[in-house]
């Protein structure tokens, strides 16, 4: 993926063009205010899939703990499910 580094005030000026380099291009555009990045523009495909990926990683971060830990799936759809029921 190709990226470009714009300033805020650039942004400003260029949104449209940004917005369509980001989707046309499939182009990263870094926006940064006083030299620093603050802002990612992608495609929200792009956006959608880093997301998914990133509750993926959270899962199997759990799931390690949860095995290292020697809890079951079971155990842990129980003790959830009984946690729910008790806030009704």
């Amino acid at each position: 993926m190709e990226r470009s580094i714009v300033t805020v005030a650039e942004g400003k000026k260029s949104f449209s063009r940004l917005i369509n380099n980001a989707l046309e291009k499939r182009e990263e555009v870094i926006v940064t205010r006083r030299g620093k990045p603050v802002v990612v523009m992608v495609p929200y495909d792009e956006y959608r899939h880093s997301k998914r990926i990133d509750g993926y990683r959270k899962i199997m971060q759990a799931r390690a703990v949860f095995l290292k830990a020697d809890i079951s799936a079971d155990e842990i759809y129980k003790e959830s499910k009984r946690q729910l029921e008790e806030k009704d």
